[in-house]
């Protein structure tokens, strides 16, 4: 419904409020998104925020938990360096935590505190560091820009904020999507680097 586009970059952003192309895509609504009685009560009187609460603990998104945790306790096997650069915008714009990581005059990292710690240090994904990311755009994205950011009535009766994302890439040539994703629960989002990997590896049209 809604377009915002920039003169300075080539990407087109389209806002969908009431989550109609999520739907259509498919992806996960979460606990208890239709009509149904539950312990004597019909859960679309429930609210929406008591919903998301249940679906931090796993209910109508599996994934939830074992996303969440991961972000504290690391991953060994899964490089992913979105992360250190995120968190060096995040910096440079003033979000807290800010002490993670030194930069140089120009931006550039030159310490990574978690690359520090002793034996995980040298882990793919260091244990805090990407829960260090989510608190920064918990805290200085979401909860700072609120009243902004948070859904109208219309769009929480459709029910968006309880509704997963997902991520689709199309060949702008053919038409055909190149790679999908469907996310399990929240935080558990598509890897870019499983993206990245995905799309160097699609065929070439001759």
């Amino acid at each position: 419904d809604t377009k915002a586009t920039s003169d300075a970059s080539p990407i087109e952003l389209l806002i969908d409020p009431l989550g109609e192309v999520g739907r259509k895509f498919g992806v996960g609504r979460g606990w208890k998104p239709e009509e149904e009685e539950l312990f004597g009560v019909f859960t679309k009187s429930v609210s929406p925020y008591l919903k998301l609460f249940g679906m931090l603990w796993g209910l109508g998104a599996w994934a939830t938990l074992p996303a969440v945790i991961g972000g504290y306790i690391g991953n060994p096997f899964t490089p992913q360096p979105w992360i250190e650069d995120a968190l060096a915008v995040g910096q440079l714009k003033g979000r807290w935590p800010n002490t993670a990581l030194e930069l140089d005059d120009s931006g550039a990292v030159i310490v990574n505190k978690f690359a520090e710690l002793p034996v995980v240090g040298a882990w793919e994904r260091r244990p805090l560091e990407l829960a260090t990311l989510r608190l920064q755009n918990m805290v200085d994205v979401s909860i700072k820009n609120w009243e902004e950011l948070a859904p109208k009535q219309d769009a929480l009766d459709a029910g968006v904020l309880t509704q997963l994302g997902g991520c689709v890439i199309v060949d702008a040539k053919t038409g055909e999507a190149v790679y999908e994703w469907k996310d399990p629960g929240i935080c558990a989002v598509a890897n870019f680097e499983e993206v990245l990997e995905q799309l160097s590896n699609a065929p070439e049209e001759e």
